[in-house]
């Protein structure tokens, strides 16, 4: 499973890490788990619903989600976009 990262989303990622240091273990934990295999139990993968149909959501941590997108070019590479508690998506 291949994985891109929007500059967007590694600028939340920034900014989630400076308010919560310990957050960062987490989420390379998350992402790797991800990369070994999309649909480990514990990383919750799911397609969103109505108007965000087309995205996907992991588990982090607590209410913690990263949001993604497929390729269109290579049905193999997730794109994450966005870091959001529950309650924002």
């Amino acid at each position: 499973m291949n994985i891109e990262f929007t500059d967007a989303f590694k600028k939340k990622l920034q900014q989630v890490n400076r308010k919560n240091p310990q957050l960062k273990l987490s989420l390379k934990k998350q992402f790797n788990l991800f990369r070994i295999n999309p649909f480990h139990p514990s990383l919750r993968l799911h397609k969103l619903k109505g108007m965000r149909s087309e995205q996907y959501a992991i588990w982090i941590k607590g209410d913690l989600r990263a949001l993604s997108i497929k390729s269109t070019t290579n049905t193999d590479t997730y794109i994450f976009f966005d870091l959001v508690t529950h309650d924002e998506y």
